[in-house]
């Protein structure tokens, strides 16, 4: 599920680029083209509006069962605890990202390795 979160999240912030270059292209376009174009548009846009619903139907119903007895106070008291576990947990997916990044842009060539440096093994 955070997979599909944060892909739904990258699909997002890039929007506004995939639409600018389709709408460059569609200048371009036959009508025939342009038609298949907005089609694919609509499914698309049908198709995100399909699964943020679905994750905001799924918290509203895991929070209903979860907390629904909860005081106000208290569910201030866990807003905050959760707000402050997502701030962990977005801060260390943006750093596995950038390893992620890192590691993948580095995989096609050697790293020089430094004879003085500090080895950290792993058991299994």
């Amino acid at each position: 599920m955070i997979g599909k979160m944060i892909a739904l999240g990258l699909d997002l912030a890039t929007m506004p680029a995939r639409l600018t270059w389709r709408g460059a292209r569609a200048v371009t376009m036959t009508p025939a083209e342009y038609q298949r174009f907005t089609q694919q548009l609509r499914q698309a846009s049908d198709e995100a509006a399909r699964e943020i619903q679905a994750v905001l139907n799924g918290v509203d119903a895991e929070m209903s069962h979860k907390a629904g007895h909860l005081s106000g106070q208290e569910k201030a008291q866990a807003a905050q605890l959760a707000l402050h576990a997502a701030e962990q947990h977005l801060s260390m997916a943006a750093v596995n990202l950038l390893r992620a990044l890192w590691l993948s842009s580095h995989a096609g060539r050697e790293l020089a390795r430094d004879e003085q440096g500090v080895i950290i093994e792993h058991e299994a």
